[in-house]
């Protein structure tokens, strides 16, 4: 990475391992030279744009965690972590460090992920509270084709908003109406890969007109749609292809 990567938000807390060179993490404006830590970090949901960009050697190891799985490995609530850097053996305890020395004694990355999903299955502490919840509101917005409002799932199942934004903000770190608003963005981005007309954008994802659209897409990457698609966003492109929010 010669120059900073967009790091769009994707809904989704990770767990990352370096074993290059450091690398600078969630630089803004207002923050240009970021946060560098070597360390394994846990790296918060995000509500805005971050970049990221290295200083060197890139070789990395991550886990983006489903919606909610990173509060099955702590009590902290995860809205704390919103747009948040963290070395991650303030979160996970001091069994990262011996983690870390396991996977890069790994002869491949294949062996490196058994591993590291080997590990993770006995520190699990919890099932999160009301996961079937959460599960069952993010399949609803998922699978409707209509767009469906939180509201309308409130009316629907018989919960209440306040007591499922107190639920979301404890295990994905978004309150309902946020997180629907990243996954329509993450929905739209993806779409763009398949059509040239904002219209057809807006239409697929339901944005009110074009202003609403593009008015979100430079708040999530921090340029306007067309510019998006003209330049060479790494990070951006592999999760996009790879991963689902």
């Amino acid at each position: 990475m010669d120059v900073p990567d967009r790091l769009i938000p994707g809904g989704r807390a990770e767990l990352i391992f370096n074993f290059g060179d450091p690398a600078d993490w969630l630089i803004t404006a207002d923050n240009p030279h970021g946060t560098r830590l070597s360390e394994p970090v846990i790296m918060g949901q995000r509500n805005q744009i971050f970049y990221v960009k290295s200083t060197g050697k890139i070789r990395l190891l991550g886990i983006r965690f489903k919606p909610g799985g990173l509060a099955a490995f702590t009590n902290v609530p995860i809205s704390d972590l919103l747009n948040m850097l963290l070395p991650a053996e303030l979160l996970l305890g001091k069994a990262v460090k011996s983690l870390e020395m396991r996977l890069s004694d790994c002869s491949d990355d294949d062996r490196q992920i058994q591993l590291l999903d080997a590990i993770l299955k006995t520190e699990l502490r919890n099932t999160p509270a009301n996961l079937l919840v959460v599960n069952q509101t993010i399949d609803m917005l998922r699978d409707s084709r209509d767009d469906i409002s939180i509201d309308t799932i409130c009316q629907q199942t018989g919960w209440y908003y306040k007591k499922l934004e107190r639920i979301f903000l404890k295990n994905i770190g978004y309150t309902p109406k946020h997180y629907h608003k990243i996954l329509r963005f993450n929905k739209a981005v993806r779409y763009m890969r398949t059509t040239n007309t904002l219209t057809d954008v807006c239409h697929v994802c339901n944005y009110f007109d074009q202003a609403h659209f593009i008015r979100d897409f430079r708040l999530f990457t921090g340029t306007t749609p067309s510019q998006f698609k003209k330049e060479d966003n790494k990070i951006a492109d592999f999760l996009i292809k790879h991963q689902s929010v």
